[in-house]
């Protein structure tokens, strides 16, 4: 239990984690960055507006309501790029306070030795770090900055005192064959866990879906190299963005723990930024309340969850993993064709083989066009083969 004795409000949901964005922007340039603020104009998710932050003294009391009012137990810090808010430290410690458990998503460019030794003095129960290839120039390249350095050396100095390092790999079609190399240097850094999350596109990353979305055979290749040298190492592997089923035979993989849409199960990965407002999960742009001007018992009330989970692909009704994989990552779905029961890009290209050769055809511009084939509301992919 947290030292706040925390129990949800009544009518309320138990919500076992929180996640809270501490600040939308980054120090870095990925183009397959999720945060929806970065959706441009025209977009689905366009006009998530980040202005009006929080201050110190407001956010922490924010932190305060929402543990006490929900129930959870663990608290995410994440952002943008977290640490790039002048007190995102006293905030941390703030959120030692409240729960039993903080981990603390960060790309690693400003974890000096001293920020270390302070994560490790707040509760920060672990520390995950981006690693996109294990040499300099692929992963800086895909970063959009010059940053392998700093995250290698966040990983030792996380290492020095004490804090548990997760790598977050992000496969994308230009990095999916170095995913056993990344697997080499976290075994070297002493990483425990690696969090393996296939490209999901929302935010501006629908952009940039025909250069960098992995093909099903680059995943299943890298879910290989997960279960051999996981278990032959010890470094667990877990899955984040969902795998859909249909397209890999998960069970053969008694390794990896593999997740699926949070908003669809009974532990949703409820998101609140800087500005109170709260969401569904860190992909999703539509607001649920906000929790400077509601309580969790309205806020939890709002249909959306609730339509969502209903709301699946008409290709995924019927299936046997219908209400555990919902159809993959629906919120992407959204993100890119404006509609969450459209089959989600990484569906869509592998129910379509010419698809992709679409997609490629229109880079740099490869979304818009696309959407504008499909329908607003996006139409059925074999419509796109009829026209």
């Amino acid at each position: 239990m947290s030292v706040l004795e925390a129990s949800a409000s009544p009518g309320a949901a138990h919500i076992p984690r929180l996640d809270f964005e501490l600040a939308p922007g980054c120090d870095h340039r990925c183009a397959h960055c999720y945060n929806v603020w970065t959706a441009e104009d025209g977009d689905p998710q366009a006009g998530y507006d980040t202005g009006g932050q929080l201050s110190t003294p407001a956010f922490k009391a924010l932190m305060t309501k929402a543990m006490q009012q929900t129930g959870a137990n663990h608290i995410t810090i994440t952002g943008g790029e977290p640490l790039l808010r002048k007190d995102a430290l006293e905030l941390i410690e703030h959120a030692g306070e409240l729960a039993s458990s903080v981990t603390v998503i960060t790309n690693g460019s400003h974890v000096s030795l001293d920020v270390a030794r302070r994560l490790a003095t707040s509760g920060v129960s672990s520390v995950q770090l981006t690693l996109l290839a294990a040499n300099r120039e692929d992963h800086d390249r895909l970063k959009g900055a010059e940053c392998f350095d700093d995250t290698v050396r966040a990983a030792v100095n996380l290492a020095e005192v004490e804090v548990p390092v997760q790598v977050c790999f992000v496969a994308m079609h230009e990095n999916a064959d170095a995913f056993a190399d990344v697997m080499e240097l976290c075994f070297a850094l002493g990483v425990g866990g690696i969090s393996y999350n296939r490209m999901s596109p929302t935010g501006g990353a629908i952009h940039h879906i025909a250069r960098l979305m992995p093909t099903v055979e680059q995943i299943e290749r890298n879910l290989d190299v997960a279960e051999a040298l996981g278990r032959r190492w010890g470094i667990r592997v877990a899955t984040a963005m969902p795998i859909p089923p249909c397209l890999i035979r998960l069970e053969r993989y008694s390794w990896i723990d593999f997740g699926f849409c949070s908003t669809g199960s009974t532990s949703p990965n409820i998101v609140i930024d800087g500005t109170g407002r709260v969401r569904s999960c860190n992909l999703a742009s539509g607001v649920l309340g906000n929790l400077l001007h509601q309580d969790w018992a309205e806020i939890f009330a709002n249909p959306y969850q609730r339509d969502f989970k209903r709301n699946v692909p008409a290709m995924c009704r019927g299936c046997a993993y219908e209400h555990s994989c919902q159809g993959g990552c629906k919120e992407s779905g959204f993100a890119t064709f404006g509609d969450h029961a459209h089959p989600e890009p990484l569906l869509w290209l592998a129910q379509d083989p010419q698809a992709r050769e679409l997609l490629a055809a229109e880079v740099p511009q490869a979304v818009v066009p696309l959407r504008r084939l499909l329908g607003s509301r996006g139409r059925a992919a074999d419509e796109v083969r009829r026209g």
